[in-house]
């Protein structure tokens, strides 16, 4: 009949598309993540043009990295 990997693989693909049918939001709802990373927009509908600051240098390193 089937070899162990050949069901255990069979098991996998059951369980992958399973699951996969789960991670979908409700209809007519929405997803919170969705809303929470959405483009912000102006009153108009807009996309807004202010221009976000990167975390990734600390103060100090950005003033050394001018200076040379």
């Amino acid at each position: 009949m089937f070899s162990k990997r050949a069901f255990k693989m069979l098991i996998f693909i059951v369980s992958v598309a399973f699951t996969s049918q789960f991670q979908a939001c409700k209809t007519a709802e929405g997803c919170a993540l969705e809303e929470k990373y959405q483009i912000k927009t102006d009153k108009d509908g807009n996309l807004s043009s202010k221009r976000g600051k990167s975390g990734l240098f600390s103060k100090k390193t950005k003033k050394k990295m001018k200076e040379k």
